[in-house]
């Protein structure tokens, strides 16, 4: 297979396998109040079994990256996905608030698996531009799901009863199952038997985490993804609570947000050959500011419309497609030996900045813009000065 074919063979597979976390979170916000209303709680009940599916993300970041490099990807990946669907079953049987939260948590715990592992099979593959052009576009691709499930969960939540979006994720996590069985093929080259020896395993940990590039590189993402979670808890309550849009223009409305990011992504992989991963990072850093910035300024003058928040969260999405996939890829550059567990520090902390978000965002909740408006700007100007002050200075 050419190296041309191999990249979209993989980003192909990978972003199937990527798009079951944002089908597991796009298509739930749409139901937020009708779950609400179904179990008797207010929206920001709800809201924290969101914050559950992203601290139990955390958690499992720093469990898949490790089992991958000593059992292999394709058990470990085939594993996460049977779990996966056991909890979605949970999750849509749920009777109160406190089981939904628990299955959701669950659910985190296995959404974990997802990009951890689609990044330990790239790093398995490429290196360097080509290993941030895989990521780029196995992102792009995971991304499509939104512009149907987001819909989807707005039309189910206006015609059907809430447990219905639970019964769609475990047959899109079953049909994922089937296709990772029948056409993926290990790709790890060597396993490591000793990845999961408690002296080896902390000893990996404390190589990657005392590596100055990728410390950087990781909060520099980790701020960019919290911000995108400020807006994934928050939207809908702003959006369909206070503003009354339905649910099923919310799930159009959220389309058209990540349309920006998709765009976005597929200019950010022509333009990494002649710029290089560093100019990336710099534009989406500061897309990122300014668009949160904006934002904040239209929720404080109090212009409670729609595109007070779509817009502004569009230019937000362009900024997150330069910068992610380029961060990512220079924090794994230095482990080709242990890019699994790289992969889940990475994404352990970056999904521990945003569980931490989304629990303050479930507090502050105050059913306006401007809490969520507030933590999006502050996410994108720690962003922007993670970049100025340290990342920029770095070699390479």
């Amino acid at each position: 297979m050419s190296e041309k074919r191999s990249i979209i063979f993989y980003a192909l597979l990978l972003g199937f396998l990527t798009m079951v976390g944002p089908i597991a979170i796009d298509s739930f916000l749409p139901m937020v109040p009708a779950i609400a209303k179904g179990l008797g709680v207010g929206i920001g009940s709800i809201e924290f079994s969101l914050t559950a599916i992203f601290a139990g993300n955390a958690l499992g970041q720093i469990i898949y990256g490790p089992l991958a490099d000593r059992y292999g990807r394709k058990p470990i990946i085939l594993l996460a996905l049977f779990i996966y669907f056991a909890a979605t079953i949970g999750a849509g049987l749920a009777s109160d608030v406190g089981s939904l939260v628990f299955w959701r948590f669950v659910q985190g715990l296995v959404t974990a698996s997802g990009r951890i592992l689609a990044n330990s099979v790239a790093r398995d593959l490429f290196e360097r531009e080509k290993l941030a052009k895989l990521i780029t576009a196995f992102m792009l691709i995971g991304a499509l799901s939104t512009l149907g499930s987001a819909p989807l969960g707005g039309y189910l939540s206006e015609h059907f009863p809430w447990q219905t979006i639970f019964w769609f994720m475990a047959l899109y996590s079953g049909a994922a199952f089937l296709v990772f069985l029948v056409f993926f093929k290990e790709t790890i080259q060597e396993k490591d038997l000793r990845a999961l020896r408690p002296t080896i395993l902390i000893a990996n940990f404390i190589e990657i985490f005392t590596n100055r590039v990728f410390i950087l590189n990781v909060i520099c993402g980790g701020f960019v993804l919290s911000g995108l979670v400020a807006y994934l808890n928050s939207s809908s309550g702003v959006l369909i609570g206070t503003f009354g849009i339905k649910p099923a223009i919310y799930g159009f409305l959220f389309s058209s947000v990540m349309i920006g990011y998709m765009v976005a992504t597929a200019i950010g992989g022509k333009l990494i050959d002649h710029l290089g991963m560093k100019a990336l990072i710099h534009i989406g850093s500061f897309t990122i500011a300014v668009a949160g910035l904006l934002m904040l300024g239209l929720a404080l003058a109090e212009i409670n419309h729609a595109t007070a928040i779509i817009g502004p969260m569009v230019m937000f999405m362009v900024g997150f497609a330069f910068l992610l996939p380029q961060t990512t890829a220079a924090s794994l550059m230095p482990f080709p030996r242990i890019a699994g567990a790289a992969s889940s520090l990475q994404g352990f902390i970056q999904n521990s900045m945003a569980a931490i978000v989304s629990a303050l965002l479930a507090i502050f909740s105050d059913g306006t813009a401007v809490p969520m408006s507030a933590a999006i700007a502050t996410c994108g100007l720690l962003a922007a000065a993670t970049y100025m002050l340290f990342i920029r200075k770095l070699a390479g």
